[in-house]
């Protein structure tokens, strides 16, 4: 059982939220719209953008511009209809506070550094008339005769008293927040950006008419130092919704398939201005845990780089919501169902600007008992095809089996986040992990010779590594604790052949499984490494080809290690069945309460015919299941508050044969094998 630990957390309902720029709080006592003019009138074009970055990033903005307008558009792409909401600024980016601010023409180099430095975006054409027709504030354009002095922030001040007049005229029916449209141009991504003469180019689009129809056609013929009164920056978060599933707007625009859900160019190969983005290291070394009833926490290794996280947050692991911002490295999410699994992924927000990539799915559930699997996510081999979320399959049939389980990285793990010797069991997720990314390093050979729970492994490449190309010291940690010798590459030395397997354990089960090639929802498992068993150690199955082909070995109460990845059994049904009998080798029998409840549970009359009884006078049964020797669940019965230390089961809809019985209280489970002869 683990000990569980004390957080200082950062408490957060999991969808109580609005989506806002990640910004500091205004200082009350920074410059003012009319200020910020007064500034920027006398410099040069480099030093006034720089002092708007500068104003910007400490916050000086009204805090009307904090909280972002949903945006909403349909779009049918090869006869599906896909529902997009994105996320933008209720109006041009401003300096100054709510009774008093600019809105603020900058080059698209500004601009787009603003946008790296939020993790957001500048919208494209199409996006530009989308906004204007969900705004609630369709302004009039007000134009100003061109001169030289339109690029002047004079002639900027001027533009922006006349929208502000216009804008009064809207309240108090649209008050400030509302989207409004019409008052500006919008600097645009669009593929126009790139492939010019030097040098190189603004896009600028849009300033509708209150009919819709755009003042200005897409254009392209100024520089990318060139800015003037009509100019408009409209930030969009990176992360947007397709039929409620987050994406990001690099994601579509590049994509060959929906990129027009947000572009009426096609796909944009290069969705931004060429500004070089703030290079900020995905997270790593983190981890996620359910404490107690309806709640997760997210534990993330300290770093003093790092501002907070975009947290995002699924059901099923593929399907994720729009992040929330949070800050601390031990969060605290209240999430509203017990009996569920939890899905996260986060991004690192830098202190000096900028976010990361999105890291590995982890996950944890909520409403199991003990006993408690950690799960240590270590396939980081870009592959191609890893997309770092086994976690889902893992977890998923952990669940299923009525286990809690908890996950983290390899690199959690490697800097002692956490003491897994605080669970009751391991599994190590080492997907196609081999040579080039280490299946185990020597820092985790270390760490692993420090485990006293029982351990399940799974790779496809572990014994090339360790035992076929590895040194001393990785061949002594592939006999000593995976108990295997490495036989051959793939089955028969044949790479992407035989994707067939058996779980042989005489008297217990003889389980066919099939894993994936590819075309499955995983990935090809193209070697899956052949072994054979050192003692004390057993054979754990074997390509059903070749019987004497080992895939794994196991230890009862011990050690599981299969050749064939977890993750890419399929179907799911098989690989719940399988992690029954995982579960069953490691923690089968090894408490002295799970003997205590194992030598004082009868079932008779054996063999059974229409019924069986269970009897059991000092622990009450809260859940009995039973499974046919491939695994699979034939029967579930639930006491409920019935229990007088005898449970009748009707087995006779049951065909003759050997039967495993699951039973459960609420700490313990036993497994009763039994036979029914008609």
């Amino acid at each position: 059982m683990r000990k569980w630990f004390t957080f200082i957390v950062v408490f957060s309902s999991i969808y109580s939220f609005s989506q806002t720029l990640p910004l500091p709080a205004r200082n009350p006592q920074a410059l003012n719209g009319s200020q910020i003019v007064a500034k920027l009138t006398p410099l040069s074009l480099t030093a006034r953008e720089d002092t708007i970055f500068n104003e910007i990033k400490n916050g000086n903005i009204p805090d009307f511009l904090r909280t972002l307008v949903p945006v909403y558009d349909t779009v049918m792409v090869s006869g599906t209809t896909y529902y997009v909401t994105y996320f933008v600024t209720p109006d041009y980016m401003a300096l100054g506070c709510d009774s008093d601010y600019f809105l603020c023409p900058m080059t698209p180099l500004l601009a787009q550094k603003i946008a790296d430095y939020m993790g957001f975006s500048l919208p494209t054409r199409k996006m530009s008339d989308i906004i204007w027709k969900n705004a609630t504030v369709k302004m009039s354009p007000q134009t100003i005769p061109p001169s030289s002095q339109m690029t002047t922030v004079p002639v900027f001040a001027k533009h922006d008293s006349m929208v502000w007049a216009q804008r009064q005229t809207f309240f108090p029916q649209h008050p400030l927040g509302e989207l409004v449209a019409g008052d500006k141009k919008d600097v645009i991504i669009s593929n126009h950006i790139y492939g010019n003469p030097a040098p190189g180019r603004v896009v600028i689009y849009g300033w509708h008419y209150q009919n819709g129809t755009p003042i200005q056609p897409l254009y392209y013929g100024h520089e990318e130092t060139y800015a003037d009164y009509s100019h408009g920056i409209r930030l969009i978060q990176n992360e947007l919704l397709v039929n409620g599933c987050m994406k990001t707007v690099q994601e579509i625009l590049t994509s060959s398939t929906l990129n027009s859900l947000l572009s009426d160019e096609g796909s944009i190969a290069t969705p931004r201005y060429p500004v070089t983005p703030p290079n900020i290291a995905t997270p790593t070394a983190w981890g996620v845990f359910s404490n107690g009833i309806n709640q997760i926490v997210l534990k993330v290794k300290y770093d003093s780089t790092v501002w907070g996280y975009n947290v995002a947050l699924s059901n099923d692991g593929k399907c994720f919501s729009i992040p929330q911002h949070r800050q601390g490295n031990n969060i605290l999410f209240s999430v509203p169902t017990s009996d569920s699994l939890y899905y996260f992924k986060i991004a690192a927000i830098s202190n000096n600007g900028g976010v990361s990539p999105y890291s590995e799915v982890l996950s944890a559930n909520i409403g199991n008992s003990s006993p408690e699997y950690i799960i240590v996510n270590g396939f980081d081999r870009n592959t191609g095809a890893n997309t770092y979320d086994y976690v889902i399959q893992h977890g998923t049939a952990l669940h299923r089996i009525g286990r809690t389980f908890h996950s983290i990285t390899n690199e959690a793990w490697q800097m002692q986040l956490v003491n897994i010797n605080d669970y009751d069991a391991v599994d190590f997720i080492l997907g196609e992990e081999s040579s080039v990314n280490e299946t185990f390093s020597n820092t985790e050979q270390q760490l692993f010779a420090q485990i006293q729970v029982p351990y399940f492994v799974s790779g496809s490449e572990i014994g090339w590594d360790l035992d076929h190309l590895g040194s001393s010291s990785d061949k002594d940690f592939y006999y000593q604790y995976l108990f295997a010798n490495y036989v051959e590459d793939a089955p028969n030395n044949q790479a992407s052949t035989y994707y067939n397997g058996i779980v042989s354990i005489p008297s217990l089960v003889n389980m066919p499984f099939t894993f994936d090639n590819g075309t499955h929802g995983t990935y090809n498992v193209r070697y899956p490494d052949v072994v054979s068993a050192i003692s004390p150690a057993y054979n754990w199955g074997y390509y059903s080809a070749f019987p004497n082909k080992s895939l794994g070995t196991y230890i009862m109460h011990k050690m599981v290690y299969m050749a064939v990845p977890f993750e890419c059994i399929y179907p799911a049904s098989t690989r719940d069945s399988l992690m029954f009998w995982i579960d069953y080798i490691l923690l089968g029998n090894t408490s002295n309460s799970y003997q205590y409840m194992e030598h004082n549970t009868i079932l008779f009359p054996i063999p059974a015919y229409d019924n069986i009884i269970i009897k059991n006078n000092f622990f009450e049964i809260m859940h009995i299941e039973i499974f046919n020797l491939l695994g699979e669940k034939v029967y579930s019965y639930m006491p409920f508050n019935n229990f007088n230390g005898e449970v009748l089961l009707n087995v006779s809809n049951l065909p003759s044969g050997i039967y495993l019985m699951k039973i459960s209280n609420k700490d313990i489970s036993i497994v009763k094998r039994f036979s029914i002869s008609k």
